[in-house]
C-alpha cells in the first residue's frame, strides 16, 4: 500500500512538472528559456578566522561597507545639486569638504586624539562646466551620452566643432593606413585596453591620431554596457573623451552606414576655478612610545568612487576602531592616521607635502596605504559581480616587512598575485621611500568598473574589505614587536 501511493505521488509529480514545462514553453515561445528570474546565491566565499585571530572578528565587514555607502551617497548629493555630468567627492569643492568633516567627526567618536586638517590652497583646479556630443547621418542624430572628456582635457573653441566623423578601429598603424584621412575629423577608436585610462591607452593611440591631425579624439571603452569613465590625462592638444561600449557600437553603425558623410557636433567648456582649498584629515591614537606607524588613504574620487577611495576611507576607520579598543601601554607605537587631499587632481598637494617633509616619518616603523581595498570581482560583463574579492596586487618594502604582510595576507585569505609588485602605485608614490611601506591594492583598480559610474558600493564585497582590513591591523600589531631598526633596514630579495 505504501508502495502503491508512493508510485501515485511521484507520478502525480511528474505529471505536474510535465504539465508546468509546457505551459512555460506555450507562454514563452518552443525552446525559450523559462521566465522566472535565475536563482541568486548571495552568500560571499572567504576564509574563518583562525582560532589565533578571533580578535580581528570585531572588524566587521558589513560595518566598513556601511562607511561606503555614506562616502558614496556624497558623491551623488555632489552630483544632485547642479553637477550632473563631472561630479563625485572632487577636490575642493564641497563633497571634498563634505567628507573631511565626515571623517573627522568619525574619527573623533572612536576616541583619537589631535583630530585636524592641515589645510592647503589649490591651484586653480581644472572643472568642466558642460559638453555635448552628437552624431548626424542621413537626417538622423543620435546623442553620445556617455561621451567623458579625459581630465585636464582642453576646450572645444567657444562655437564648438562640427565636423566629419571617421571609425578608425584599434588606432593602430595598420589600422589608421587603411582608415579616411583623420585631419580635421573626429576620430573614434575601440580599446580594449581596459586597464590603461590615460596616456598609454592602447599603445599610444591617441597620440597617433592627435599627430596625424584629428580634430577630436574618442575612446571607445571595450566594456560591455554603457559606462561613463573618467581617463586620467592622456596629453591630447585636443579634445578627447571615453565613451561607453553601447554608445560607441551605435556611432560605428552610424559612421559605417553613412558613406563617409557622418558629422559630430562636440561642445565643451571648461573652467579652471580658482581660490578653492583642500585638506588632510590628521588623527592620532598615543602609544606607549613616539615611534609611529602611519596609516593612509585618500578621500576623492570621481563617480561615486566605492573602491577608489571610499573602501580605502572605510579601511582607514576600521584600523583606527580596532586599535583604539586596546588600552594605550598595549600599543608600543604611536598610530597616526591621514585622510589625504588624494591624487585625482594635478598637484596631489598631500603626497607632494609629505614628500618634502621626510622629518615626518622619522620614527616610522610601517606605513600602510589604504587604497581600492573592497572591490569584488568582476566578470568581462562589467557590471556581473561574484561572491569573492578581487584579486590585489601588494607591496612591501623590505624582507622583513614582506614577511609580516604575507602572514597576515594569508591568515585572512587575501587573493593576491604571488609576486609583489616593485613599488607601490597611488597615493603612496610619492614618499613609500621614506619609511617601510605596505600597499594591498585591488589590480586594475577594482577591475572593469573602476573610475566609472557603475563603479557603486554594490561593487564593494564585504567579505574583501573585511579580510584586507584584518590584514592591515595584524600587519600593525606584528611589527609593534619588532625593533624599528630591523624594520627600517630594507634588505629586498634577490
Amino acid at each position: 500500500m505504501i508502495l502503491s501511493a508512493m508510485k501515485h505521488s511521484v507520478l502525480g509529480f511528474v505529471t505536474l512538472a510535465c504539465v508546468t514545462s509546457l505551459s512555460a514553453q506555450s507562454q514563452t515561445g518552443r525552446g525559450a528559456r523559462p521566465t522566472e528570474p535565475p536563482h541568486k546565491r548571495a552568500t560571499e566565499v572567504g576564509w574563518r578566522l583562525a582560532a589565533g585571530e578571533q580578535s580581528y572578528s570585531s572588524i566587521d565587514g558589513d560595518r566598513l561597507k556601511k562607511y561606503v555607502e555614506q562616502l558614496t551617497a556624497m558623491a551623488r548629493r555632489y552630483r544632485d545639486n547642479g553637477h550632473p555630468q563631472f561630479w563625485g567627492r572632487i577636490i575642493g569643492t564641497e563633497a571634498d569638504h563634505e567628507n573631511a568633516r565626515w571623517l573627522m567627526d568619525r574619527l573623533k567618536a572612536i576616541g583619537l586624539a589631535d583630530v585636524h586638517e592641515q589645510e592647503f590652497d589649490l591651484p586653480p583646479q581644472w572643472m568642466p562646466k558642460s559638453w555635448s556630443v552628437t552624431l548626424t547621418a542621413s537626417g538622423k542624430t543620435i546623442g553620445v551620452d556617455t561621451a567623458q572628456p579625459t581630465y585636464q582635457g582642453v576646450a572645444t573653441p567657444a562655437g564648438g566643432l562640427d565636423v566629419d566623423a571617421v571609425w578608425v578601429g584599434f588606432g593602430s598603424d595598420a589600422d589608421l593606413s587603411m582608415a579616411p584621412d583623420v585631419r580635421g575629423k573626429a576620430a573614434f577608436f575601440y580599446s580594449t585596453d581596459i586597464a590603461s585610462r590615460h596616456i598609454g591607452v592602447m599603445d599610444g593611440a591617441i597620440k597617433r591620431l592627435s599627430d596625424r591631425g584629428a580634430a577630436a579624439i574618442f575612446v571607445v571603452q571595450g566594456i560591455p554596457g554603457n559606462l561613463r569613465t573618467q581617463f586620467y590625462p592622456v596629453n591630447s592638444p585636443v579634445p578627447t573623451f571615453s565613451v561607453g561600449q553601447k554608445d560607441g557600437f551605435a556611432v560605428r553603425d552610424v559612421i559605417g552606414q553613412s558613406n563617409g558623410a557622418a558629422r559630430a557636433a562636440i561642445r565643451f567648456d571648461v573652467d579652471r576655478v580658482p581660490n578653492l582649498t583642500s585638506g588632510t584629515v590628521w588623527a592620532t591614537l598615543p602609544g606607549a612610545t613616539d615611534e609611529t606607524a602611519f596609516v593612509v588613504a585618500h578621500r576623492d574620487g570621481w563617480f561615486e568612487g566605492a573602491n577608489d577611495n571610499a573602501s580605502g576611507v572605510a579601511t582607514l576607520l576600521g584600523i583606527a576602531e580596532y586599535f583604539a579598543k586596546m588600552p594605550k601601554d598595549a600599543r608600543r607605537r604611536t598610530i597616526v592616521f591621514l585622510g589625504t587631499t588624494g591624487h585625482h587632481n594635478s598637484t596631489a598637494e598631500s603626497g607632494a607635502w609629505l614628500a618634502q617633509h621626510p622629518e615626518t616619518f622619522a620614527k616610522t616603523a610601517v606605513l600602510l596605504n589604504c587604497e581600492h581595498t573592497g572591490a569584488a570581482a568582476t566578470s568581462h560583463t562589467a557590471t556581473r559581480l561574484a561572491n569573492d574579492a578581487a584579486v590585489s596586487t601588494w607591496f612591501a618594502g623590505g624582507d622583513r616587512l614582506a614577511d609580516i604582510a604575507a602572514k597576515a595576507l594569508d591568515s585572512f585569505g587575501v587573493p593576491t598575485y604571488p609576486e609583489s609588485a616593485a613599488a607601490p602605485a597611488g597615493e603612496i608614490g610619492r614618499y613609500f621611500h621614506l619609511a617601510p611601506s605596505i600597499q594591498v591594492m585591488t589590480a586594475a583598480g577594482g577591475g572593469f568598473v573602476w573610475h566609472s559610474d557603475g563603479e557603486t558600493a554594490e561593487t564593494i564585497s564585504a567579505t574583501g574589505i573585511a579580510a584586507v582590513t584584518r590584514a592591515y591591523a595584524k600587519i600593525v600589531a606584528d611589527t609593534m614587536a619588532v625593533p624599528l631598526a630591523e624594520l627600517r633596514t630594507r634588505q629586498q630579495s634577490q
